[in-house]
């Protein structure tokens, strides 16, 4: 989709829409009573609770730590960072049904958040 001006090929262009051909599976499950723990395969568990402090991720390789707040009963909100500098926000969100799980992950330095959406198995 082009956002902005130009015409042809020159302009800003956005993916709107991607078709990944490959699993990526996240597990969410629950961390001592009162947090999550979000794992994932490539980028190891995030362990948080909702109070707003650093706790450090594991099995990723790169010393990253994540904080949490809850903004309602479905939604999240996760703040990564590498060396105390923020490195992605995520809004993350389950349907009303429940068998919907959105990500929208804001990148620093970037216009536009990468929305990957999960369904439930």
């Amino acid at each position: 989709e082009r956002r902005g001006g130009g015409s042809g090929f020159a302009g800003d262009w956005v993916s709107t829409k991607e078709q990944v051909d490959t699993v990526y599976v996240l597990q969410v499950k629950p961390f001592e009573g009162d947090g999550l723990s979000f794992i994932t395969s490539g980028e190891g568990t995030k362990n948080v609770k909702f109070d707003g402090k650093d706790y450090p991720s594991t099995g990723s390789g790169m010393k990253v730590v994540s904080s949490a707040q809850r903004v309602n009963e479905r939604t999240v909100e996760l703040r990564d960072k590498i060396g105390g500098k923020v490195v992605d926000a995520q809004e993350i969100s389950v349907s009303q049904d429940g068998k919907t799980l959105t990500m929208t992950v804001h990148v620093p330095g970037r216009s536009e958040p990468n929305v990957p959406l999960f369904e439930k198995e």
